[in-house]
C-alpha cells in the first residue's frame, strides 16, 4: 500500500507532533501536525507509540491496521482535515484483528528490533547488545550488527538503543541520512534519533 495525502495514521500524526513540541533539533523548522486527541485512540498498543513515546508502558505493541469506514466516528481533527478529499480519504486504526494491514511493510528485522525496544521501554537496564551477523532478540539478548541489517527502520531503531544502552554514537557520527525520501515513518522516526543524539553530543560537550 502507498500511503498518500489523502490516507492518514492518526498515530503517526499524533506521537510526531507530541515528539516535536520538546525536539531541541527542530527549533520549529518542521511544521507541526496537529495533535490528535490521545482519548480518541482506544487501543494505546501501536508500534509507533513504542517508536516515540519515552514512557510507553504496555507489554506488547501492534503493528497492523484497518480501515475506519465510518466517517462519522472519526476524531474532530482527523475529519477536518480529510473531509478536503471526500472521496478519496481513508482513516487507518491500530488493530489486533487478523485482517488488519501491515501497511508500513514491516519486516522481520523491523519486529526484532521491535520487541528489543519494547523490552528497553520496560526496564532500560536489562537490555545487552551483542555483535551479531545473524539478528535475533532472546532472553533480553540483543544480536546484531548495525551494518548487517538490512532495513532503514531496524538500523535507527539500533542506533537508539546502541546509544542508549552503549553510549555508542559512532555508527552515525556522519551527514548521511538514513530515511529513503518515500517514507514518511522513516523519516519522522529519524528526526526522532537526530535528537537523541543531539541531546547526548550537546550534554557531553563533544
Amino acid at each position: 500500500m502507498t500511503l498518500s495525502s489523502t490516507n492518514l495514521i492518526g498515530e503517526l500524526q499524533t506521537w510526531f507532533s507530541s515528539f516535536l513540541v520538546d525536539s531541541s533539533v527542530n527549533k520549529y523548522e518542521i511544521p507541526i501536525p496537529s495533535l490528535i486527541g490521545l482519548d480518541y485512540f482506544s487501543n494505546r498498543r501501536s508500534f509507533i507509540e513504542l517508536l516515540f513515546n519515552d514512557l510507553y508502558s504496555q507489554s506488547d505493541y501492534l503493528y497492523k491496521f484497518i480501515e475506519d469506514t465510518n466517517k462519522y466516528s472519526w476524531p474532530y481533527p482527523v475529519k477536518t482535515r480529510l473531509m478536503v478529499y471526500p472521496t478519496s480519504a481513508k482513516y487507518y486504526t491500530i488493530t489486533d484483528s487478523t485482517s488488519g494491514e501491515n501497511i508500513f511493510n514491516l519486516q522481520s528485522e523491523d519486529l526484532t528490533l521491535l520487541d528489543a525496544l519494547l523490552q528497553y521501554r520496560s526496564d532500560s537496564t536489562s537490555v545487552i547488545i551483542i555483535d551479531s551477523v545473524l539478528v535475533s532478540f532472546n532472553s533480553n539478548v540483543l544480536h546484531a550488527t548495525y551494518s548487517n541489517l538490512s532495513t532503514n527502520l531496524s538500523r535507527l531503531i539500533f542506533l537508539y538503543l546502541d546509544l542508549k544502552i552503549n553510549n555508542n554514537y559512532s555508527n552515525y557520527d556522519n551527514t548521511t541520512l538514513i530515511a529513503t525520501s518515500t517514507s514518511v515513518l522513516e523519516n519522522q522516526y529519524e528526526v526522532y534519533v537526530l535528537d537523541q543524539f543531539y541531546n547526548y553530543i550537546t550534554i557531553r560537550g563533544i
